[in-house]
């Protein structure tokens, strides 16, 4: 019999998958309040600037951010994870390949900071100012060396069995799992896309190989998922499967999912900033026409 301590609303699968819907208010809550600090301070530099600070687009893609974290952590995704391997996969893409990079796009420090009360936004913003102790810890934790070991060996750990298995169900360690995986991600995708629209840590041509050490990891994790003969996690192995999945068939497809859709989220930015890199180059050509439009650093 599994003994999985299940998250508050995750036990009951209910009559198909739509209805089954976690209940997790505070991290309802954390959304609401976030996506509200960035509304608010949204629209009053709307009104301070003219809407030249933070376009709609950004505002938009800050949104899709909070609605894939929603996706992961309070959809019936979240439910289904802890009963089905690939489920798990789905949420674990969501929170390291898709939610970050798109909060990043959306530059959320600015909007952020202007929707706290002024006294607070002053203060913060003092201790952000370069050469301050937090300013100089976050330059510290987004060099890129420092980014990419952190998420690589926080993808890799969280797979070994024995930790997959140790932060399943309703406990701390489940936590600090996603916490991990959002944090780090945030930190690794930092020197490519600069969170408040400033000048990116690397280069088109460095955030190329910057970009292959992950985009491996998830592939190799992925193939050998896809072709392990017996199962590797005894969280799956001790549980009767939803729709009748069996255990090897769920790793299979959980591999699938980390390998090829999970190798697309890295090779959509290559293929990106591929495409950046030739088009600045033939821009520096001598003779080359002016097309008028300026590179975006951001």
């Amino acid at each position: 019999m599994h003994s999985l301590q299940y998250a508050p609303g995750h036990g009951d699968l209910g009559a198909s998958f739509w209805t089954a819907w976690p209940a997790e208010p505070l991290l309802f809550l954390g959304l609401s309040a976030a996506t509200g600090l960035y509304g608010l301070g949204w629209s009053r530099l709307r009104r301070v600037a003219g809407g030249i600070a933070v376009p709609r687009v950004r505002a938009a893609i800050f949104s899709a951010s909070i609605v894939a974290v929603a996706l992961a952590l309070l959809s019936p995704i979240a439910v289904y994870s802890e009963r089905l391997f690939f489920m798990h996969m789905i949420q674990h893409l969501l929170l390291l390949l898709v939610a970050p990079p798109l909060l990043l796009l959306g530059r959320p420090l600015v909007p952020s900071l202007w929707g706290l009360p002024a006294p607070w936004r002053v203060a913060l913003g003092q201790l952000l100012v370069p050469g301050r102790p937090l300013a100089r810890l976050g330059h510290l934790i987004t060099t890129p060396l420092v980014a990419a070991a952190a998420f690589v060996i926080t993808i890799a750990v969280w797979h070994i069995p024995v930790f997959y298995d140790a932060a399943q169900g309703r406990s701390v360690t489940h936590d600090l799992e996603h916490l991990m995986f959002f944090g780090t991600a945030l930190l690794y995708w930092w020197p490519v896309i600069h969170p408040s629209g400033g000048r990116r840590r690397l280069s088109y041509a460095r955030a190329l190989p910057y970009l292959l050490p992950p985009f491996l990891e998830s592939m190799l994790i992925g193939v050998l998922l896809t072709f392990a003969e017996r199962p590797l996690y005894r969280t799956y192995a001790e549980m009767t499967m939803p729709w009748g999945f069996t255990v090897v068939t769920d790793q299979q497809l959980g591999g699938l999912i980390m390998w090829i859709p999970g190798g697309m989220l890295f090779l959509i930015p290559l293929i990106g900033l591929l495409m950046a890199l030739l088009q600045h180059e033939d821009s520096r050509a001598p003779g080359s026409p002016s097309t008028g439009v300026r590179q975006s650093t951001g």
